[in-house]
């Protein structure tokens, strides 16, 4: 007798509804804290606003700009970051690839386990340690290192010692003077000791023999950087390889946009796009490859936390450093350095007198009054 053998059990793929005692309600649950919440702030700000004035300038003066310019705070770690990279790389296409990243969080992670928890997995705290750590001293570092800081710690050494001399910067120097390979090693010795990120675009140089030289101009048998990479055509630009007039027929709005005689700088593209795309990618994927390698990130949830937090460390710490370290012209330097606009006489403010009267100081309008 033949028994019929019972069907493959079909994976399930309906949730379970979750119990009573899991689950919480947006009324009242979290309604009615977000309403407390509310009102507290409301009266936290009542009372600050009653005993505090807020630091208004006058109506605003198209002839007088504040230095530094800052952005709202909300924004600074923005207009930090438009200080170490291109500025469509920085204003526009990070930031949305950044909320882009936050949204698919919920559907990258479809682990149902720990859900809600700060810390749901069993190496999440070490995780968050590490990474906080991790995040804090790459993003010092290469602030410190794109604003040239290390070059000027470096030569103010010997003042350490009393001493008012100050040393030459190893990438100023040349070791392998009268060397055979001199013309290949001064090169990898001069970007080892780079003074800044743009140091790859204004001052690293080196020379190669070579047979040939694509696109047009004098060539005289070497490839130099950077002036032998800082006009090289596009494709199809009409005046490279084929070669045509511009074309006529074309509205005015297309003309902006098609690249009819275009070229692009290699040295401006490497110091302003590629490295900082290398440290915002490389970074956080050797930071993954390291947690993997020590045994502590296992699962989607590990990678994400380490991720999330890194990301909020370089948030605030971005935030900090343009609030608090930027002077004149977005100068790096110590918090006690940073200009007080309120001590600035180049700007209007108005200076309360008593309750019915003020006055309206401008250091470049003689006769400034009291008006009631």
């Amino acid at each position: 007798m033949a028994v019929a053998a019972p069907a493959a059990r079909a994976r399930e793929t309906v949730r379970q509804k979750r119990e009573r005692d899991q689950e919480l309600l947006v009324w009242p649950d979290l309604v009615f804290v977000e309403f407390i919440c509310a009102v507290l702030f409301t009266i936290t700000f009542v009372v600050l606003a009653t005993f505090f004035d807020a630091p208004l300038l006058n109506k605003a003066n198209p002839n007088v700009t504040p230095n530094p310019s800052k952005a709202p705070w909300y924004f600074m770690n923005l207009q930090e970051l438009l200080l170490h990279m291109d500025k469509g790389l920085a204003g526009v296409i990070v930031p949305t690839i950044l909320l882009i990243g936050l949204m698919a969080i919920p559907y990258v992670d479809r682990d149902n386990e720990g859900q809600g928890s700060w810390f749901g997995t069993i190496n999440s705290v070490r995780i968050t340690v590490f990474s906080f750590f991790w995040s804090s001293i790459w993003i010092s570092w290469l602030i410190l290192w794109d604003n040239g800081s290390h070059v000027l710690v470096y030569q103010h050494l010997p003042q350490l010692w009393g001493s008012n001399t100050r040393l030459q910067w190893l990438g100023d120097k040349n070791p392998f003077a009268g060397w055979p390979v001199e013309g290949a090693l001064k090169p990898i010795w001069d970007f080892i000791f780079l003074r800044n990120r743009l140091a790859i675009r204004d001052t690293w140089s080196w020379s190669l023999p070579v047979p040939f030289q694509p696109g047009s101009g004098p060539h005289d048998g070497r490839l130099d950087w950077p002036q032998d990479f800082t006009r090289i055509p596009l494709p199809l630009n009409g005046t490279w390889l084929w070669h045509w007039a511009q074309p006529g027929w074309m509205p005015g709005w297309m003309l902006h946009v098609y690249w009819y005689k275009s070229t692009f700088s290699l040295p401006a593209i490497t110091a302003e796009w590629a490295v900082p795309i290398l440290a915002m990618l490389g970074l956080p994927a050797l930071m993954i490859i390291i947690l993997r390698k020590i045994g502590w990130a296992h699962t989607m949830r590990d990678a994400i936390i380490a991720l999330f937090t890194g990301f909020i460390v370089v948030y605030f710490a971005l935030t900090i450093v343009g609030a608090a370290f930027r002077g004149k012209g977005q100068q790096l330097v110590p918090p006690y350095r940073v200009p007080n606009l309120n001590d600035d006489p180049a700007i209007q403010r108005q200076v309360p007198l008593s309750p019915s009267q003020f006055v309206v100081v401008d250091a470049r309008t003689p006769g400034s009054g009291i008006y009631g």
